[in-house]
């Protein structure tokens, strides 16, 4: 690889979720180093970086408002220091482009999107309407999303070359920010799952988010008691999940499960479900398929870019009602998931973690001569 020296700088390491997973494999892949805002304990071992770490600010504040200022300090203020140092710099989510302004013209910066900023583009009508607070709805998304659309066009104005998760990430950057970028699809480790058997459930390993909707999944199975649900996984939902599985013996909750066992899981089940609103690239439905299970998905964001309607999976429509996932799961017989599952990992193959290694190397080493 380039003797370049390479930062790439991510918003945070919250969660062990995939934009954190991509961010320490693009690492490992160019021998970069990582700065990022703050590094929680439910994230991943910081072990896995594999050369310097840069960590700006303890855990995420409590106030939405301050969180938002805070990152911008931060990456404004605490970045200058150290980012001069690097030959190239890789941006990774929304906040931290503000570092760029720490960098000369010269210096090549390329930003991978995950998606712009959610809440104060495609998700602002469904945000707003949940804030109950008429002050908090005037000052975070009436006026606030003026500044913040402001300030994440202005750093993504300052980017040599952008990058998008997904066509639907693509499509997005072009609607609302009216900037073009190419397509490298998120890395996906398809030798970590595998085929094992076939239990006689279905699972669902999504985090328990309201935009996950997972208590869709549910609600289905409770009208279908003689069909088995599995979940395991946890988030904010997880409480109001558990209440509405009770009194179900046919559904479980399991919260977060170790790697080892929802390998076991996935590896086992008859195929899983997977109904996000309209999710940026998704890796849940590719990690089901590398095992060879077939995954039920909603028609909606860039799921239908990796799930092949019938041969892979079934994917329901993006208005679905219930008795839609009802008909999937009915439809999607243990002896139909079986048929699927070659086509499942040949499909899932397409996103593997060598493909998007082997692309974000070739968008690096362009500025690496």
């Amino acid at each position: 690889m380039t003797s370049k020296k390479i930062l790439i700088i991510h918003d945070r390491f919250q969660y062990k979720g995939g934009g954190e997973r991509l961010v320490l494999t693009m690492a490992k892949a160019l021998g970069a180093d990582i700065a990022t805002e703050y590094w929680e304990d439910d994230s991943f071992s910081q072990d896995e970086v594999p050369k310097k770490l840069f960590i700006l600010d303890e855990k995420e504040p409590p106030a939405i408002v301050w969180r938002y200022f805070r990152a911008q300090f931060n990456f404004l203020f605490k970045t200058r220091e150290f980012i001069k140092k690097y030959d190239i710099v890789i941006f990774s989510g929304n906040n931290c482009l503000t570092a760029s302004f720490n960098l000369s013209k010269k210096i090549p910066k390329i930003y991978y999107c995950h998606t712009p900023v959610r809440y104060v583009y495609d998700l602002l009508p469904l945000r707003r309407a949940e804030e109950k607070s008429f002050i908090k709805r005037f000052l975070y998304y009436d006026l606030g999303k003026w500044m913040i659309r402001f300030v994440y066009r202005l750093g993504l104005s300052r980017m040599d070359r952008v990058v998008s998760n997904s066509k639907n990430v693509q499509n997005r950057l072009k609607k609302f920010c009216n900037t073009d970028s190419e397509v490298i699809y998120p890395p996906i480790d398809v030798h970590k799952f595998k085929w094992l058997g076939q239990g006689d459930y279905y699972l669902s390993f999504a985090r328990l988010d309201p935009l996950k909707r997972v208590g869709d999944i549910v609600r289905a199975f409770q009208k279908m008691p003689d069909k088995k649900l599995i979940i395991s996984s946890g988030g904010v939902d997880l409480d109001k999940i558990k209440k509405m599985a009770k009194g179900y013996h046919n559904i479980s909750v399991l919260g977060w499960v170790e790697d080892s066992k929802l390998v076991e899981l996935v590896g086992n089940a008859i195929a899983c479900i997977y109904i996000p609103i309209d999710e940026d690239a998704g890796m849940t439905q590719i990690e089901s398929m590398s095992a060879g299970k077939p995954c039920i998905v909603v028609n909606d964001g860039g799921l239908p870019e990796s799930v092949i309607d019938n041969k892979t999976g079934i994917i329901i429509p993006k208005d679905y009602e219930i008795v839609d996932i009802i008909k999937a799961v009915e439809k999607l017989t243990p002896e139909k998931a079986v048929d699927m599952k070659d086509d499942c990992v040949n499909r899932a193959e397409d996103f593997s973690k060598e493909i998007f290694i082997e692309k974000i190397k070739s968008v690096v080493e362009n500025y690496s001569k």
